[in-house]
């Protein structure tokens, strides 16, 4: 293990424990990069789900990178939820605050979340899956700069179905994956859902992106306590070396960096 791209501590609505917490964890488990990615989700359709302190965050970050210089480096990112109506606030954001390392991810769609049944409600399988995929497809062309795509096929989830994204909206998942190796962005491999036995995106997206062209791939446990970090790593490397990646992409120093997988 060498790194984890996708954390949330209290400083996201979803997160918990103190960033020193996962900082130290990371020590134990040797890792060489962490990137800490707090929820940033504006304009979000559920009023209780509230982006965090922004400000404190990043100072607090700025005190740990210093603490841990010369035994850890520390990313201070944000994963953002894209929408059509908040991408300008988003692109507000970013300059205001300049994240080390931003995840765009899609969040919400239609107006609701697909982590929640009501967004399935009226839905057949294909348009839940095609109402996401074409918002993802929307955020490739955010007017922001970020670095990777997150957990593409996040729809899915908790779908009440049991299709796979690739099956019902082949041609969309495949104009993703080419806009996004065309754009240079990272794809993340996200273990929060193996439990249920699935990374995101699925196997199958993992090795069409690589038949397309993709070389960038990171892994990400989206973990929301310090104990989740690197969960289900294994699974991830061992998709990316199906796929022909053995090294993982991450953004140290403001650069993209090789790291074993």
């Amino acid at each position: 293990m060498t790194a984890d791209n996708h954390i949330h501590t209290s400083f996201s609505p979803d997160g918990k424990g103190n960033p020193e917490d996962f900082v130290l964890r990371a020590i134990e488990l040797k890792l060489e990069h962490v990137a800490f990615t707090e929820h940033a989700d504006l304009l979000y359709f559920d009023p209780s789900f509230q982006t965090g302190d922004l400000t404190a965050y990043f100072a607090h970050m700025r005190m740990l990178k210093e603490k841990y210089a010369g035994r850890i480096s520390i990313a201070a990112g944000l994963e953002i939820g894209y929408t059509n109506a908040n991408k300008t606030l988003n692109a507000e954001l970013i300059k205001k605050h300049r994240p080390d390392y931003v995840i765009n991810s899609v969040h919400e769609a239609d107006g609701s979340d697909p982590y929640y049944p009501q967004y399935f409600v009226g839905k057949t399988p294909y348009e839940a899956v095609s109402v996401y995929l074409k918002a993802v497809l929307d955020s490739l062309d955010a007017p922001y700069e970020y670095n990777a795509v997150g957990h593409l096929g996040y729809v899915t989830r908790k779908a009440p179905f049991n299709d796979s994204v690739y099956s019902l909206r082949p041609d969309l998942v495949d104009e993703i994956l080419g806009k996004t190796v065309a754009k240079g962005k990272i794809l993340e491999i996200n273990t929060s859902g193996y439990k249920s036995g699935e990374v995101l995106p699925p196997r199958e997206i993992i090795l069409r992106y690589a038949a397309l062209g993709g070389k960038k791939l990171c892994f990400a446990s989206d973990a929301h306590t310090a104990q989740d970090l690197c969960r289900n790593y294994e699974a991830a490397r061992s998709l990316a070396a199906e796929a022909g990646i053995l090294c993982q992409t991450a953004v140290i120093g403001g650069k993209e960096s090789e790291l074993p997988f």
